[in-house]
């Protein structure tokens, strides 16, 4: 299992945070997502055998969000 953080600086509410968070739990391999909107953080938890980061960078672009590394 890997890890992948970023922020997400649009993320401001828990609305937003729950928004992403099933952004990402609908890509297959990903095992645990922690989203924290007050900080923008968001952890990701992934199988590397099932999953790359672009996947998951491309699958929150698509709904209008902009990812910024750590």
């Amino acid at each position: 299992m890997r890890e992948y953080s970023f922020i997400i600086p649009s993320m401001h509410d828990e609305i937003s945070a729950k928004d992403v968070r099933s952004i990402i739990t609908g890509i297959r391999g990903i095992q645990e997502v922690d989203v924290d909107y007050e900080d923008g953080t968001v952890n990701v938890y992934y199988d590397e055998n099932q999953v790359i980061i672009d996947k998951i960078r491309y699958a929150v672009e698509k709904q209008g969000y902009t990812i910024k590394n750590l």
